[in-house]
């Protein structure tokens, strides 16, 4: 049974254990644009045994009463719930309230968005929170797609106020009774406003028929009045890239200058809005407005206009960036109910309505420390772009993402030359990130592991560096080996199908020792000029087919001995001019027959003239071939004698 009601009171509390379970006693907290709110409630039961699972991650919302008689909610999660004691009147519990948005700090994720914007990974991001609250964008600005984005070891909360820092999106949260809204803004028009609350100075007495501010304080600060980005996109190495955007602000020192790179964006377009909403949030950093007053409909994130006495910036909006507020009420007697006394006092930080809202950038991103290993992914065998560009798994991508198209590092790159090796898919490669950030990763080299071993069979032949690739689709391989051991070098050259060498000028081959070259097939040389052979010992050519030779030119042999020349069947010499045997003897022979040719007189035989001398001319030699074979076949052997011819 509850022994207390808060039914007339001017603030009460409501949780998910029913109607007055815990009443409200002091509330206390401060809220932000751009930041979470903490809402301390402590609150009073008449039992010891509050079921805290039953109050852990619901909402609770404290409801205060204002002048004019509506209700102001201060709705939150539940996220602390502590016993502080007993009094003579009951229980005392406190309860700490924040955002559903706080929730998603306690999520740390490494995941990958690909061509989305902001706003679609924002949704996404928190859709995962839609059972504690919900977000609502009222944007006027257009956001680009990001080609890719990473969470990197950072909670959800802290990603996505990375990231909407990094686009001047602010968010704030609406207070509704049981639920809260997270709402997301890039001008200040688009926050509510409460309307005109009144200036009346402290009179001793902080309670009015009206809710009014009784402090008002303008305050400035010197902020840095320029800045100048630059950035490289390497799809337009050579475009100009640098920007810059400056305040107008006209106090001394008021235009220092700021100068950061990389700036964040791909192109110049792009890098003007940057620096426009880097300048503007040094700007939105110079001019606030200090307050107190008792006004708990102003909450951060609302506008309000300053009426009331004239002061520096009367009748002026303002959009409330911090609120702090401050609730106490009478103790609750033994009876339940009696008393109904309190006291609610606000502190305000105000920014002038024509004044730039964009979040100060200090959600930092996560960098990654060093370099990583990832797993070549894509379609097929080898998946690149027109840049070599490949996609990689890293090892903590578990929803199989993959990275965006990284650039690999090469041994050389120029205009159309240089060096090109692709990692193909599943083998393990380095990545490092360009200054640290997880968005813009590298290839800068692979490795070997349990899966992907060595072409070579290590430590056995560690002398040993190769080069060796596989074929795509098939099971063949391209080689080039090099051994270092001593005494045992060589080079290995394996070409799976053909090798083609093309050489602008000279080439230069000397093999000090033996050389073997073995043709499988058809072998084919074609010389556009000479071509000299010089073989200081013997030359042997076996050709097991035919031999053909055609010279365009002349053809000339010189021997410095014997020149022989046979063959199994006929010989032909046809020319189409003279043939010229120059000799001291010519000998012709066919079968048993010959003809001589020596010292100006031509003999034949059968009929031989052997040993006899005519009148200046000399005997034939007997020749032991042509004698055998004309005696064989029973020809005479003459003499011959021209004188008697003559007669």
């Amino acid at each position: 049974m509850n022994f207390f009601s808060q039914t007339s009171r001017m603030g009460r509390l409501t949780t998910a254990l029913g109607e007055d379970v815990l009443v409200l006693m002091r509330f206390e907290g401060e809220e932000r644009v751009n930041g979470l709110f903490t809402y301390h409630v402590d609150c009073l039961a008449s039992a010891d045994d509050i079921d805290f699972d039953a109050l852990l991650g619901t909402h609770a919302t404290v409801t205060l009463r204002t002048h004019d008689g509506s209700d102001k909610p201060f709705d939150g999660i539940i996220s602390e719930a502590r016993w502080m004691g007993a009094g003579e009147n009951g229980h005392r519990y406190r309860l700490t309230l924040k955002p559903w948005f706080w929730l998603a700090s306690l999520r740390r994720n490494q995941r990958i968005f690909h061509n989305k914007t902001v706003i679609d990974i924002l949704a996404e991001l928190l859709g995962a929170y839609a059972s504690a609250g919900k977000m609502e964008p009222r944007l006027t600005l257009d956001y680009p797609e990001l080609e890719y984005t990473v969470q990197y070891r950072e909670s959800d909360m802290d990603f996505a106020a990375r990231l909407m820092e990094r686009h001047g999106i602010s968010y704030h949260f609406e207070q509704d009774s049981g639920s809260h809204l997270m709402v997301l803004t890039d001008i200040v028009e688009s926050h509510a406003t409460i309307g005109a609350r009144p200036f009346k100075p402290y009179d001793g007495h902080h309670q009015e028929e009206i809710e009014h501010f009784w402090e008002w304080r303008p305050a400035r600060r010197i902020t840095t009045g320029a800045v100048r980005l630059t950035d490289y996109n390497f799809k337009t190495p050579t475009a100009a890239m640098e920007t810059n955007s400056s305040s107008s602000s006209t106090y001394a020192q008021g235009q220092i200058e700021s100068f950061d790179w990389p700036g964040d964006y791909l192109d110049q377009g792009r890098g003007d809005v940057v620096a426009r909403l880097r300048s503007e949030g040094e700007t939105g950093q110079d001019r606030r407005f200090e307050a107190q007053g008792d006004i708990p409909a102003l909450g951060a994130g609302l506008r309000v206009t300053l009426g009331g006495e004239p002061l520096p910036g009367t009748g002026e909006d303002y959009l409330c960036l911090v609120a702090h507020h401050s609730y106490t009420s009478d103790n609750y007697g033994s009876g339940g109910e009696e008393g109904d006394g309190y006291t609610y006092t606000g502190r305000y930080v105000l920014l002038p309505a024509d004044a730039p809202l964009v979040p100060e950038l200090k959600t930092a991103r996560a960098d990654v420390k060093g370099p990583q290993t990832a797993v070549v992914a894509g379609d097929g065998e080898i998946d690149c772009d027109e840049y070599g560009r490949i996609l990689v798994q890293f090892h903590w991508d578990l929803d199989a993402a993959y990275s965006m198209r990284c650039r690999v590092s090469q041994s050389w790159a120029g205009n159309g030359w240089g060096g090109m090796v692709i990692p193909r898919i599943g083998m393990e490669v380095v990545v490092e990130f360009l200054d640290g950030d997880p968005d813009k990763p590298l290839v800068t080299g692979c490795v070997y592991n349990g899966k992907k071993m060595p072409p070579a069979a290590l430590p056995l032949h560690s002398s040993r560096s190769t080069f060796k690739t596989n074929s795509v689709d098939g099971e063949g391989f391209n080689e080039l080996t090099f051994e270092d051991k001593a005494g045992a070098e060589f080079v290995y050259l394996h070409a799976q199908k053909n090798l083609d060498m093309h050489i602008e000028n000279s080439s230069q081959r000397r093999v000090e020792f033996d050389d073997a070259v073995s043709v499988g097939n058809d072998s084919m040389l074609s010389v556009a000029a000479n071509r000299t052979v010089s073989v200081e010992g013997d030359m042997g050519l076996t050709v097991i087919g035919a031999l053909s030779e055609k010279i365009d030119g002349n053809h000339g042999h010189k021997v410095g001995a014997d020149f022989s020349l046979q063959t199994g069947g006929d010989l032909t010499l046809k020319a189409g001019g003279e043939i010229v045997i120059d000799a001291s003897k010519i000998t012709l022979v066919a079968g048993s027959s010959a003809v001589v040719v020596q010292g100006g007189a031509v003999n034949v035989a059968p009929v031989l003239n052997v040993g006899n001398a005519s009148p200046g001319a000399a005997a034939i030699p007997a020749i032991p071939t042509v004698l055998k074979a004309a005696a064989g076949e029973g020809s005479p052997f003459v003499s011959h004698c021209p004188l008697k011819d003559e007669a």
